[in-house]
């Protein structure tokens, strides 16, 4: 599988884990150890429960046991592992967020290798993995490793789609790939902002681009708008700042440049057609945005020219460009970009 910090980065279908999981769950093939790990907490959640109650991990139990946090004791652990189930097929064991896979567990590694009792199935459960480990890559060995990572586009927005049929709604896939581009691709808050849109659409069967802009949280847009105004203002600690936290909030380099793009390419939009003294009503229908916040980027348009935010657009096709050819990893390209584009290019 591919993921953590280390190994080449080859191009892997984020679907191929999830597909092959499902599998050893209905097919009760569980190993004797299972790792889940990636950036994806809400799937790797979702798989992590699956798997444990088919394992059998009922809680309450005498033969499942949970552990979590960096101060789990590998001997506790290891003892358990030894001792026999009581009144059930198998014991289960799910360690959580100890750490292991990234700083390494000498006494976990050997247990493992020298092979987990026939009666025990161990599930670990992190979000970061280094995959030069012993613990990585001993578990490769005795056991299953899947990786969730964040979904494509098509994915979510079918998934969203899914979400809104539970709850009896309609949402067209441009409204559901809208709201992806306003909440983000975290499926945890996506689900969340699903839930508070089903619950103010209650008496209608139908969500809106409108219902989106009036409920879901904005966070990361208005966040690339801030920084795009830090960059514009040649605030260049503010900027970087701003970036670094979105990358903290989990967005990833690509979505960032994605929305830059779209960012500058408003800016020109509502140049020209400002030029053609349209109203902030027709702007905002024309760039997909409410006409009330046409007026901040005809505020932050002051700072440009046509040619400077032209040339800024060929900019960013040129960073994206760079890392679909392999040219450069994805935040590099991305940190080069804001720094070109806050040395005025």
């Amino acid at each position: 599988m591919s993921g953590g910090f280390g190994g080449k980065k080859n191009k892997v279908d984020p679907q191929a884990p999830l597909v092959a999981l499902n599998k050893v769950i209905d097919e009760g093939s569980f190993q004797r150890i299972h790792l889940l790990y990636g950036e994806e907490d809400y799937l790797r959640y979702q798989f992590r429960d699956n798997l444990v109650k088919a394992m059998g991990g009922e809680p309450g139990s005498l033969s499942f046991n949970r552990f979590k946090g960096k101060d789990v004791n590998p001997g506790e652990v290891i003892g358990l592992a030894e001792t026999m189930p009581f009144m059930a097929e198998r014991r289960v064991i799910l360690i959580e967020d100890t750490g292991w896979y990234v700083n390494g567990c000498s006494e976990m590694e050997e247990y493992v290798s020298s092979g987990i009792c026939e009666s025990t199935c161990l599930v670990f459960c992190e979000r970061e993995v280094n995959k030069t480990t012993a613990m990585y890559k001993r578990t490769d060995k005795a056991g299953m490793i899947s990786c969730f990572m964040t979904q494509e586009e098509r994915v979510l927005i079918s998934w969203v789609g899914s979400l809104m049929r539970a709850e009896r709604l309609m949402i067209s896939s441009s409204d559901a790939s809208y709201m992806i581009s306003v909440v983000g691709t975290d499926m945890v808050t996506l689900s969340s902002e699903a839930g508070k849109l089903a619950s103010y659409c209650m008496d209608r069967d139908r969500v809106t681009r409108a219902d989106i802009d009036a409920i879901c949280s904005r966070t990361l847009e208005d966040r690339i708008f801030d920084m795009c105004e830090d960059v514009a203002n040649g605030q260049k600690r503010g900027a970087m700042k701003k970036y670094y936290d979105l990358i903290v909030l989990r967005a990833r380099p690509e979505f960032i440049l994605i929305q830059v793009t779209r960012h500058f390419n408003t800016l020109i939009r509502v140049m020209e057609l400002d030029s053609k003294k349209k109203n902030d009503e027709d702007i905002g229908a024309l760039v997909g945005h409410p006409g009330w916040s046409i007026k901040k980027y005809r505020i932050q348009n002051r700072r440009y020219g046509h040619a400077q935010l032209r040339s800024i657009l060929e900019l960013c096709a040129d960073t994206d460009m760079r890392i679909k050819r392999g040219e450069m990893e994805k935040g590099l390209a991305v940190e080069t970009l804001m720094t070109r584009l806050l040395n005025g290019i």
